[in-house]
Order: C-alpha cells, then sequence, then structure tokens
C-alpha cells in the first residue's frame, strides 16, 4: 500500500513538470534548458553549446541525459525536468534502503522516506534542470556504498561507489570529489583521535586498515581524467573552456568574499522545511545526550562531515543557500541512527504547536491575497491540528493529525498560494509570434533566454535598454522588461505586471506596501510592442 501511494504522489508530481513557470524556480535552470535546445539545435551532442559557444560553465552530463530524453520524448519542459524526477526516484530509493537497513524498523523507514519525500529540497530540486538533484543522488550513493562495503566486509561496494563519484565530475566539476574527500576525512579523523582526561590521543592504525578504501578512491578520477583529455587533445578550444572552468569558474570563487556567510546557515534551515524544527529537535537530543549504540561511529562521523561542508562553503565568494542541498538527505538519517522514532519528534511540544500557527499565517495571507481555496484549506488544517493536540485522546490519530497537515505545508504552499500569484504566462500574450523576430529589452540575458525556450518557433535576441536599434534593427517585435525609450514607429500592443526579482525597497516602504497591500510596489511592467504608425 505504501509503495502504491508513493508511486500515485511521483506521478502527480510528474504532471507538473512540463510547466514552464516552476512554482519554485532557480534562475540557472533558463540556462541549462537553453543550452540543452541550442545543442540539438545545431547537432553539438559532444560539446554542448550556449549562445552558439561551447558552454563553459559546467561538464556535460546534465545535458547530456536532457538531450537524450528530449530525443526521446520531444523537446519539452517535461523532457528535460524528468532527469531531475528520476534522480529524484534513485535518491528516494536509496534513503529507503539506508533508512531500513540502519533503523531495522519498516514503520519508521516509511514515514522518513515520507518526510524526506515532502521536504522544500525534494519538492523543489526534484522537479527543475538543475545539477542538485543529481548532487544529492551521487553524494548519497557514495555514503550508502560506503556503509554497506563496512557492514558486509566486502570492498567491492566502496569500489563501485568510487568510481560512479567520477560521473558526479561531470555534473559541476571537482566539488563532488572534495565533498567524498571531507566523509573520508570525517571518517578518518572519528577513528583517529580521542580525547581520554583532557589529552588527544592519534592513532594512526585505522590508515593502514583504510588503506584498500583510500585507495579504490583512485577509481573516481578515470572518467575525469577521460573527459578532460578529450577535451584538451582533440577538442579546437578545450585548452581555454578547461582554464576557464578550472581558474575562473571554481578557484575565482575564493578569491573574495561578496555574499554573508548566513544565507548558508539559512540553507539548512530552508531546504528541511516543513521538517525543520524536528530536525533541529534532533541536533539538540544528539548534543544533550549523545548515543553509545552501535551507529555511533557513523553518526559522529555525519555530524563531522556536515560541519566540514558547512566551512567549506562559507569559503567562497557565492554562498547560496542551495549549496547546502547534497547533504540535507543526512539530517533525515539522525533519528534512525539514534533510535529516536518519529511519533516523539513530530509530537513534541515545539514542533505541533507549530503547525496550526503556520496555517494561521496561511489564512491571514488568504484573506489579504483574496485566495479563497488557500482559505478554505488553511482553516481545514488548522481544525484538524489544534483537534489532534487538544482533543484527540488516542496517540496514533494524534501524530497523524499533525504529521498530515505538517506533510502537505509544502504542496499547499505551492498549488494554493504561489500558483495562483505567478505570473502571467509570456505565451498567452505573444500568440502571433511563430517565425517572428522577437527582441527582448532586459538587464540580463537569462531574460531573453527564458523568452526563447518559452516561445521555441520564435527567433528572439537579447538587447540592453541603450542598444535595441544595434541589436535588433529587423525585430518585429519587442518586448520591454526594463525601462527603454522606443522611437515612434513602435505601437504598444499589450502589458502585464510581474513579480520583482530584486527589490530596491528599503523596510519601511515594504511595510507601508505591505499595510496598504499595495502589491505594483514588488511589480514591474512588461510591455509588447509591435511595428507600426504610431497612434
Amino acid at each position: 500500500m505504501f509503495f502504491a501511494v508513493l508511486i500515485l504522489l511521483s506521478a502527480i508530481f510528474a504532471m507538473t513538470l512540463g510547466v514552464p513557470d516552476a512554482a519554485f524556480p532557480q534562475g540557472d535552470e533558463i540556462m541549462h534548458i537553453r543550452s540543452i535546445r541550442e545543442s540539438l539545435d545545431i547537432g553539438s551532442y559532444t560539446l554542448p553549446v550556449l549562445s552558439g559557444l561551447p558552454n563553459p560553465y559546467k561538464p556535460p552530463l546534465l545535458f547530456w541525459m536532457g538531450m537524450f530524453f528530449d530525443k526521446i520524448f520531444g523537446v519539452s519542459y517535461f523532457s528535460e525536468r524528468l532527469v531531475s524526477f528520476l534522480f529524484g526516484l534513485g535518491t528516494l530509493t536509496l534513503f529507503y534502503k539506508l533508512y531500513q537497513s540502519i533503523s531495522q524498523s519498516v514503520k519508521e523507514t516509511r514515514l522518513a522516506t515520507l518526510t524526506f519525500a515532502f521536504s522544500f529540497l525534494s519538492l523543489k530540486f526534484f522537479g527543475l534542470l538543475m545539477m542538485e538533484g543529481a548532487m544529492v543522488f551521487f553524494t548519497l550513493l557514495y555514503v550508502f556504498l560506503f556503509y554497506r562495503s563496512k557492514k558486509t566486509k566486502s570492498a567491492s561496494y566502496v569500489a563501485w561507489g568510487s568510481f560512479f563519484v567520477g560521473f558526479g565530475y561531470l555534473l559541476k566539476g571537482p566539488i563532488l570529489h572534495i565533498y567524498i574527500i571531507l566523509f573520508l576525512l570525517s571518517y578518518l579523523y572519528i577513528r583517529m583521535v580521542r580525547v581520554r582526561r583532557g589529552h588527544f590521543q592519534v592513532s594512526f592504525r585505522p590508515l593502514r586498515e583504510e588503506r584498500q578504501t583510500l585507495l579504490l578512491f583512485t577509481l573516481s578520477f578515470l572518467i575525469p581524467i577521460l573527459w578532460i583529455s578529450y577535451l584538451y587533445v582533440f577538442t579546437s578550444s578545450g585548452k581555454e573552456l578547461l582554464r576557464f572552468f578550472f581558474i575562473t569558474e571554481n578557484m575565482g570563487k575564493f578569491y573574495a568574499a561578496n555574499q554573508s556567510g548566513l544565507r548558508i546557515w539559512g540553507g539548512w534551515l530552508l531546504y528541511t522545511i516543513p521538517f525543520t524544527i524536528p530536525l533541529l529537535h534532533i541536533g539538540w537530543l544528539i548534543i544533550k545526550k549523545p548515543s553509545n549504540g552501535k551507529n555511533r561511529l557513523f553518526t559522529m562521523v555525519l555530524l563531522v562531515f556536515l560541519l566540514l561542508v558547512t566551512i567549506f562553503h562559507l569559503m567562497p565568494n557565492r554562498k547560496d543557500p542551495y549549496y547546502v542541498t547534497p547533504f540535507i538527505v543526512f539530517l533525515f538519517l539522525l533519528p534512525a541512527m539514534t533510535k529516536v522514532n518519529w511519533k516523539t519528534l513530530i509530537l513534541s511540544n515545539y514542533n505541533q504547536y507549530s503547525i496550526p500557527i503556520v496555517y494561521f499565517l496561511f489564512v491571514a495571507l488568504a484573506v489579504a491575497l483574496r485566495l479563497p481555496l488557500l482559505f478554505a484549506i488553511s482553516l481545514a488544517g488548522i481544525v484538524l491540528s489544534l483537534s489532534a493536540i487538544l482533543a484527540f485522546q488516542n496517540e496514533k490519530m494524534k501524530f497523524y493529525g499533525v504529521f498530515f497537515p505538517q506533510l502537505l505545508l509544502v504542496p499547499i504552499t505551492m498549488m494554493f498560494f504561489i500558483r495562483p500569484m505567478a505570473d502571467p504566462d509570456i505565451t498567452k500574450h505573444l500568440i502571433n509570434s511563430e517565425g517572428q523576430e522577437i527582441c527582448v529589452i532586459a538587464e540580463n540575458p537569462w531574460t531573453a533566454m527564458d523568452v526563447q525556450n518559452k516561445l521555441m518557433k520564435a527567433k528572439v535576441r537579447f538587447a540592453l535598454p541603450l542598444t535595441y536599434r544595434d541589436t535588433c534593427p529587423n525585430a518585429d517585435i519587442i518586448v520591454t522588461f526594463a525601462e527603454t525609450s522606443l522611437s515612434e514607429d513602435w505601437v504598444k500592443d499589450s502589458s502585464w505586471f510581474q513579480w520583482k526579482q530584486h527589490l530596491n525597497l528599503d523596510s519601511n516602504q515594504i511595510l507601508r506596501s505591505l499595510l496598504k497591500m499595495d502589491k505594483r510596489s514588488f511589480q514591474s511592467e512588461v510591455n509588447v510592442w509591435r511595428r507600426g504608425e504610431n497612434k
């Protein structure tokens, strides 16, 4: 029954992959989709391209898989996002197997799998064409095979794990190797360093015992060496691509800090929603009373590993919250390793009372934004959660009365809050644009790429406000996402408002706009212009 429900929910989620405007967008996805489609258009299958040139930002595995599914199912958002969806199914399978192996409880494993499947991380990155979903899979795959290797005393598992890390290089470069090296260092540190009576004791015996594991890790370099050799020897721009990728794209990020480190810490809180409080609770229990069980070693290894990867991501100049996504899955493993059941975590006072508070906030938003469906569902969430807390006497009913409203928080946000508030569909404003040249005037080229992805049969060019005459001399349509002074031979055809990605408002202005319910302060006007006599 559990697997039938999971398959049904997965099918429903898969049906949303084809919607161009994702509920939780990520800007880089626009570039990834553009690279796949451009590569298919010009037949550049081995070396993906972007804007007519070899794509220097990322290795090709995600693009190859996107092109593969586009060839099978046709060019569409569904085909391309199917890549991340399949990585998501693979991740859930690995998580289920690993959790069950650790907890030895089918019921707890099913609850944990549901919590991870309905986390903000899963519902966002397993539905977008981003590297993060695949990175979660490959990181968990190595840890899963490493754990199996230690349980079965068989080196073949860790050998396969090391080999698959090489495929991870083809996603984002050497970053996966760094993650796994930090994991192995965490394991060696826990085994080698002991504190006895206030003194550090270091044993080098684990180094000898883990010599085979460390040597097998060299298998992870086979695929990267083959790909780098191919670029260096067989492609005309290979040397320049490698130089840009390693020096500018990777090492250049460590040049100077320009973002707050709080963004990384915020990522741990953001992507564990709606189970952030239970996971903070299990972290507190581990600190307060360290476990002496058989999984204590693995628990401490993961905690050190999570600390090391956090420190690592605090070092580069960019500190985007989603950098921690490959490791969120390990937080959901902590209850199994500490033998704490999910009923205890869900029914903790802090957690259970937080659920009706969130639904009360939904009610307030529904009233302010005039969203009747959100209002009705939020009222039902309040009634169910408060009934479970104050009225239900049966512990099982009380648990599910809190658990299910909590489980549905992110899907409700997606379907009944974000969807009704989404930007208008640009394809409905440019119905007769097939075969025409469209000039997109915006602040950055990603906006034009997004328009091109949605209007596949149109020819889209990007222009800055002051250069559109030179960039788009033969344009049939102009779409202005930035304020522009056009010549008199352009006539406004239609316009709409869309949400701003970057607000130039201070806190007082934002508060005043919210109190006045003035959403125009948070939106910008987009105009469509066509050639014709000025009326």
